[in-house]
């Protein structure tokens, strides 16, 4: 009856520790200012990447425009990159982030398809 007694308390106290929820670190950006920043993020690495320059030169561009990013959604970098480690460390979040990427760039490229030549 002990034995019986230990395991079901060790069974619901794991599942009580599997339950609660973990708490967020202070000043952690929301799923949806990441998905912002981290889009424009992706995109100066596709566009810079296109440039084919020589890597130094691609490193000055690339921080020049990365420090636009930071200063035009008011943020700070080590904040972000704190942010990001935690997102990156909870893989459910994560996802939802993406999605709202994936969201929000597919509108884009729809209404730019939309947008007459000039």
């Amino acid at each position: 009856m002990k034995k019986l007694f230990l395991v079901f308390s060790i069974i619901t106290f794991s599942l009580l520790s599997c339950s609660k929820k973990e708490k967020l670190p202070k000043g952690l950006y929301s799923k949806q200012v990441m998905a912002e920043v981290m889009m424009d993020v992706y995109l100066l690495e596709s566009k810079v990447r296109d440039l084919s320059l020589k890597q130094d030169s691609t490193k000055v561009i690339y921080d020049y425009y990365e420090n636009k990013i930071w200063s035009s959604h008011g943020i700070d970098d080590s904040l972000y990159r704190l942010s990001f480690e935690y997102y990156i460390n909870h893989p459910e979040e994560m996802s939802e982030i993406y999605s709202i990427m994936v969201d929000s760039l597919s509108l884009k490229e729809r209404l730019e398809s939309k947008a007459p030549a000039q």
